[in-house]
């Protein structure tokens, strides 16, 4: 209390204390700012190493124990200043925010400045190395400028045909086609070290042969593929294995792009399709453990177009279910079946045929309408004609 305070102001132990601080003030108070400084940065290192934390965090550990050397006997006035001394010598990097000053420890240990000055050494050495390199590679250019060696500067020019506009053209026949059976002088001239193909500017185009031998071959006659051929004579002209090999490629194309390609389901998977009377197969894998996965049913009623009420085929047990839950059941041929999906929804048709290899089924509506290639959710059985 204060009168134990002043009991101690005026105990002889305190008064020749006070005697010895007036004597030399700023002794007394380095050595205690010393040791208060020693002793936050020793915590800093050793508990704050590598983090960045709040300054009076730190305090607040720094004073819980019992011998700490208090603040108010050093010449720091506030925790602020203390910390933007800090700053001030190296010894932390400091930053001010809304919830106060920040710091994080800073080595400054022998070993690491050791570590520091190697690294930039290194740095040093690699740029210098660069920078021999491209002072020697500089040096070698201009010795070839110099010297005239044939160093020349890239030169773009723009392209020109020595031939002029003159079209080229090739012949690609078989040595057959190239000279006449009867002996008479050859109609194009033969390149030198050529074996059966000739290069011509006068004579038939090969290339325009083969296609017009290849539409003689669909829907011409065997005069109009022979006045197609190169040779004398009226005579159908052999084809090469190479034209003979495009005109199947060409063909087995064709045929692949005149096939009628499956049904794609061009319905909205969103469209409701229940209806009373249909028989569904169930698809809801967790219901009652599994007991009626991929077990038929019959829709007994449909509530709000997407949910239905269906009275299982096996055991009689009444579960409702949505539509995304429940499965189109494809019946055998010649049973009915109801259209729930496209312009005919609604209808009864009558089992025609399964395509399974376009996931496809034919049927017939009872007006005698054929329709083919309807998708597997376009069509379903009905409980009446099971």
């Amino acid at each position: 209390d204060e009168n134990g305070f002043k009991c101690h102001r005026m105990s002889d132990g305190h008064q020749r204390q006070m005697q010895l601080f007036v004597q030399d003030p700023n002794r007394f108070m380095d050595e205690f700012s010393q040791e208060f400084e020693q002793g936050f940065m020793q915590l800093m290192s050793h508990s704050y190493r590598s983090t960045r934390v709040l300054a009076n965090t730190v305090y607040c550990d720094f004073i819980s124990n019992r011998h700490h050397t208090h603040m108010n006997s050093t010449i720091w006035v506030t925790l602020s200043n203390f910390v933007q001394y800090l700053g001030r010598t190296n010894q932390c990097k400091i930053d001010k925010t809304p919830k106060g000053w920040y710091l994080q420890w800073i080595d400054n240990s022998p070993e690491a400045r050791l570590r520091a000055a190697k690294a930039a050494e290194l740095e040093r050495a690699e740029l210098s190395d660069e920078q021999r390199h491209a002072d020697l590679l500089k040096q070698q250019v201009e010795e070839a400028k110099a010297a005239g060696s044939g160093f020349q500067e890239s030169e773009f020019t723009e392209l020109q045909r020595q031939e002029g506009d003159a079209p080229i053209s090739f012949a690609m026949g078989s040595s057959a086609g190239a000279s006449s059976s009867g002996g008479g002088a050859s109609a194009s001239t033969r390149a030198p070290g050529q074996g059966g193909g000739a290069t011509s500017t006068g004579g038939p185009n090969v290339l325009e042969q083969a296609f017009e031998a290849r539409g003689g071959s669909s829907g011409g006659t065997a005069g109009d593929r022979g006045a197609a051929g190169a040779g004398s004579g009226g005579k159908e002209r052999k084809l090469s294995a190479m034209e003979s090999v495009r005109l199947e490629h060409e063909a087995a194309k064709r045929k692949r792009v005149e096939e009628p390609s499956p049904p794609s389901s061009s319905s909205d998977p969103l469209e409701p399709w229940l209806a009373a009377g249909l028989v569904v197969k169930v698809m809801h894998q967790e219901l009652a453990d599994g007991k009626f996965y991929r077990k038929k049913g019959r829709v007994e009623k449909v509530h709000s177009q997407y949910t239905g009420d269906i009275r299982m085929l096996e055991g009689g047990a009444l579960i409702r279910l949505e539509q995304e839950m429940l499965e189109t059941v494809i019946p055998n041929v010649g049973k009915q079946v109801r259209l729930v999906k496209g312009t005919h929804k609604g209808r009864l048709a009558t089992m025609r045929g399964i395509d399974v290899g376009r996931f496809c089924v034919h049927v017939t509506l009872n007006d005698g309408t054929d329709m083919d290639g309807l998708g597997y959710d376009e069509v379903c059985k009905v409980a009446d004609a099971a």
